[in-house]
């Protein structure tokens, strides 16, 4: 242990601007804690290891002086520090091209305080492994105000987003086991197939010569939502499908609202916009109860009508009750809306590209379901897309002790941003980032990627404990209901003006997206 302690030295005289070294096979961990002596951190760190191919166990503990560096923080004035800026930049709806401008000014990690929130925004791939190895086996992510004030307001318990410790984990592992661990496809792929032909029967019935689509966020709202009871329901969805429907409609034109008026109260105190029932306030509350309803009558129901879908699977592993009311009406919220407007995004971008289009229509037209879920270039438009236009252009953890990320000191419980979308548009993990280019995401024969140099500069999902539980559900979503749209139609966009991506809590276009379908001809199918 000393000669691997000297090693480390020798190897880090500033005493690890980083604390993660991997040295000949062997990755250290540093765990720090801090207390302050004369204008200098005094750090305890303990050091573990363990090697690719065995585990030593033996550890050392050792005291040494150093002085450790805060994270940069941009200039601003007394008391208000960098609002007006933030404000005259664009404020909330921007904030990831306001992040992206101040890394570009002050490096990969840096502080600041926006609006009521201070936190550390980091924008580096080999960071966010760390950060996700530190998270802890229970992690914690950042929850808006608004939301922990409704469900105080409601007296309500809700779903594995809203849980934290041991319950979280107990129905985290649950999941874990139904949805990521064993291989969900045959409960997932017949469900979201006959989702997909439904969306496509309907577009079929609204074609015309010049008409561009109309209501395609709604559209594709009640597309994912009812893609997401069918997979709860299992068969019975076909034979209840007309009584259920009706209430995914009022759903989905109802549920986008939550986003939408959750981001108007992200630069307030939401506990002043309460106490003085502004009315972004109200209109948040009404829209939070309008949707919660619904699904909370939705979920009996389904229970009641039995199935042999996800929600009995659920039901198998025992979870029960109001327990799984509550787990599953967050799952539906969830999904409604953060699918619907991924899949909008790539609609948006392959109608801009029809040559691309149309090697995606070769590239899948003879395939079955399960063929196109292995196709190469169905999943690279899935993960180009996602990167140009995460729908969570920002990761957050709470690091649950001391650390050192990047060199710079980071107390446990400060709120870490991962800026997804600085490190996904940086040309030093993607070359040519501003290009929808799916073939880069085609591995070549000795595996890596063709054209990305960080992988984990796009991670939509999230890593570690806490990565999205329905990841793979929204895959075999997205990647059906594509191949079956590319199939049948032609698909035009129609926007004359830029189209960027604005926040209203996720990635929303910031205008309206004009798509023109055009049936494609029986020989060509």
């Amino acid at each position: 242990m000393r000669t691997l302690w000297s090693s480390l030295k020798r190897s880090r005289p500033s005493l690890f601007n980083t604390v993660s070294i991997s040295r000949k096979k062997v990755l250290v961990n540093c765990n720090v804690h801090e207390r302050y002596e004369e204008n200098k951190k005094k750090l305890n760190i303990s050091c573990s290891g363990e090697s690719h191919d065995r585990k030593y166990v033996t550890s050392a503990t050792t005291t040494t002086n150093v002085t450790l560096r805060e994270p940069p923080r941009p200039k601003g004035f007394p008391v208000f520090g960098t609002i007006f800026e933030f404000l005259t930049t664009g404020g909330a709806k921007t904030l990831h091209e306001y992040v992206d401008r101040r890394h570009k000014e002050l490096g990969p990690i840096y502080r600041e305080r926006i609006g009521p929130i201070m936190a550390i925004f980091i924008n580096s791939p080999q960071e966010y492994r760390r950060i996700f190895r530190l998270e802890g086996p229970t992690p914690k992510h950042f929850l808006p105000e608004p939301w922990v004030l409704y469900n105080e307001l409601r007296s309500l318990q809700r779903g594995l987003l809203f849980m934290n410790g041991e319950e979280w984990l107990q129905f985290r592992r649950i999941l874990n086991k139904v949805m990521l661990l064993s291989d969900p496809t045959d409960m997932f792929v017949g469900p979201c197939q006959k989702a997909a032909e439904g969306l496509v029967e309907k577009w079929m019935s609204q074609l015309s010569n010049d008409d561009i689509l109309s209501q395609l966020e709604t559209q594709l709202y009640q597309w994912s939502i009812e893609a997401m009871l069918a997979t709860l329901m299992g068969s019975a969805w076909h034979r209840h499908k007309a009584k259920i429907s009706r209430d995914s409609e009022n759903l989905a034109r109802t549920l986008h609202k939550i986003f939408e008026y959750t981001a108007e109260l992200s630069m307030l105190p939401a506990k002043l916009a309460k106490t003085l029932r502004l009315p972004s306030w109200n209109r948040f509350v009404e829209s939070a109860d309008s949707a919660l309803s619904i699904v909370r009558t939705l979920v009996p129901e389904m229970v009641r009508l039995g199935g042999d879908g996800l929600l009995q699977t659920m039901m198998d592993e025992g979870i029960r009750d109001d327990d799984l009311v509550r787990i599953v009406t967050d799952f539906i919220i969830a999904a409604g809306d953060t699918t619907a407007f991924s899949t909008q995004w790539m609609l948006f971008l392959l109608g801009s590209d029809p040559e691309l289009q149309e090697k995606l229509f070769e590239s899948i037209k003879n395939l079955s379901s399960k063929e196109i879920l292995r196709d190469s270039l169905i999943k690279g438009v899935i993960k180009e897309t996602l990167r140009l236009y995460p729908i969570a252009p920002f990761i957050t953890r709470y690091l649950p002790e001391d650390n050192v990320i990047g060199g710079y000191f980071v107390p446990k419980g400060e709120l870490l941003l991962l800026s997804l979308y600085s490190s996904s548009r940086d040309p030093t993990n993607f070359p040519r980032p501003n290009e929808f280019y799916p073939e880069r995401w085609i591995r070549t024969e000795n595996g890596n990627y063709q054209d990305v140099i960080h992988p984990h500069a796009n991670i939509p999902f999230a890593l570690g404990a806490r990565s999205c539980v329905g990841r793979k559900l929204a895959e075999i979503q997205i990647s059906l209901v594509l191949a079956e749209l590319v199939r049948t139609f032609k698909i035009k966009c129609m926007n004359k003006d830029e189209v960027k991506l604005i926040l209203h809590l996720i990635s929303v276009p910031s205008k309206p997206i004009k798509l023109k379908l055009i049936q494609r001809n029986f020989t060509e199918r």
